[in-house]
């Protein structure tokens, strides 16, 4: 399957290091360099930092389906979610949102639209723009927000250690 990817034209490989070992990696990196050695191709191989994790907390009686206009409020409290309130692993959320700031939930496939960061300090509630299903632990991302936290991790540092050593190109 390498082969024939390679031949219609694939030159990157993206390994994606939030799953999987360095073993696992290894054997991955090796496979990629045999089979780029096999058709005669450089085939540059890409290592994909995970970064911080932020991530919806668990909800009761999942998939929960959120539809366009609907309200939900996302709290930092250690809760069973449903599909009007639901925990997010991210404690500084509501320090760092403001009105008009855009989330997105389930790999942007939801986008939420934040309305108000509540005064109980712990809940922000949002507009659902674009809606769709939801599970638990899919991830959420806030592009454009500043965080307050370090973009690399101490596990981005093994990784790029791992990488090095690896003689991946790039990152």
């Amino acid at each position: 399957t390498l082969c024939d990817m390679m031949n219609a034209g694939m030159n990157v490989a993206r390994l994606n290091f939030s799953h999987g070992d360095f073993d696992s990696h290894r054997e991955n990196i090796a496979a990629i360099r045999k089979a780029a050695a096999t058709v005669g191709k450089h085939v540059t191989i890409m290592a994909d930092l995970p970064g911080p994790k932020m991530r919806i907390g668990i909800i009761k009686d999942e998939p929960i389906s959120l539809y366009h206009d609907d309200t939900v409020l996302l709290t930092t409290d250690d809760i069973e979610g449903d599909a009007t309130r639901f925990s997010v692993s991210f404690k500084r959320l509501p320090k760092v949102l403001k009105e008009g700031d855009r989330l997105f939930l389930n790999d942007g496939y939801i986008q939420l639209e934040v309305e108000a960061v509540l005064p109980n300090g712990t809940d922000v509630r949002c507009k659902v723009i674009t809606g769709g299903s939801l599970s638990s632990r899919k991830g959420l991302n806030l592009p454009g927000i500043k965080l307050g936290i370090s973009a690399f991790t101490d596990k981005d540092y093994k990784i790029l250690r791992f990488a090095l050593q690896e003689g991946i190109e790039a990152v």
